[in-house]
Order: structure tokens, then sequence, then C-alpha cells
């Protein structure tokens, strides 16, 4: 390869990094945004278990004897993260990483990673703020900055990785 491919190649590789980054602010922002209004205005585990019902008071009873408070940090985090994705996906696929093809195996992969980094997160939130009741935004914060790294090197290398359509 000659110097001014390595060089061009490092340029692009530093141009996408460089969008990742602003991409994965914006998806910091709306994620937080919208988990933090959930979390300290509406409340989403009353709703969440009137709208279950039956299932849901035997749900919120079964959350209580665990010694859990509720699930509000959890279901927060939920629509906070799932607002972060859709809002991910558009944005990596068409300015970070510019892949042109192959939508669907893209975004089947780009679901099957954000799933796995969302029940990670809930875990994480889940276990170490409606259960042990330590405080939110420290567990927040130290979660999101562990599946943001995962999330990256996945995002790079797995769904959004050049196929030879992309070429």
């Amino acid at each position: 390869m000659l110097q001014t491919d390595k060089h061009a190649e490092y340029l692009y590789n530093i141009k996408e990094f460089n969008r990742f980054i602003i991409v994965g602010f914006s998806n910091f922002v709306i994620s937080f945004a919208v988990f933090y209004f959930l979390y300290n205005y509406w409340k989403l585990s009353g709703l969440f278990y009137g709208i279950l019902g039956e299932a849901g008071r035997n749900l919120g009873n079964l959350v209580r004897q665990f010694g859990s408070g509720s699930l509000d940090a959890t279901l927060a985090n939920f629509v906070g993260y799932g607002s972060g994705v859709i809002n991910s996906f558009i944005w990596n696929k068409l300015w970070t990483f510019q892949a042109k093809h192959e939508t669907a195996a893209q975004f089947g992969r780009f679901l099957i990673l954000n799933i796995s980094c969302l029940v990670l997160s809930s875990a994480s939130l889940f276990f170490f703020t409606d259960n042990l009741l330590w405080p939110y935004l420290p567990v927040w914060f130290v979660t999101m900055g562990i599946v943001t790294l995962v999330n990256f090197a996945a995002s790079k290398y797995w769904v959004f990785g050049k196929t030879s359509l992309d070429v």
C-alpha cells in the first residue's frame, strides 16, 4: 500500500470515529433526557402494572417481595434506551459508516446488539438502583459508559462492517 493510501485511510478512520462520537453524544442526550424525565416525573411502574391488570398487581407484589422499591429505573431505561437506538441506527448507517447496502441484515444485527446492550444496562440498573437502592445517576453513567464501549466495537466491526457491496 502506498504511503498516500495509508494516509487517506487514516484520515477516513478519523472522520468515521468523529462522526461516531457526534452520533453517540446525540444518543446520550436523547436517552438520558428520556430516562431522566421518565424516572423523575412519570413513574412508569404504576402505569405498567395497571396495563397488565391482575398480572401487574402480581408482578408488583413479586418485585416488592424481592426487596425492590419499584421497576421505575428499569422501565425508564427501556424507553430511554429505545429512543437512542432509533436515532443511532439512522445516523450511524447513513452518516457515520455510510453503509449503503444490506439494510435488513444490518438492522437485524443492530437489533441483536442493542437488545443485548439493553438487557445488560437494565440488569445493572435493576440490581444496583431498584434492588440495592444505590443512587441512580452514578449507576446510570457507569453502566452507559461500559455499554457504549461494547456498542462501538460491535457496530464498527460487526453491524456496519464493510462488505464487498460497499467497496
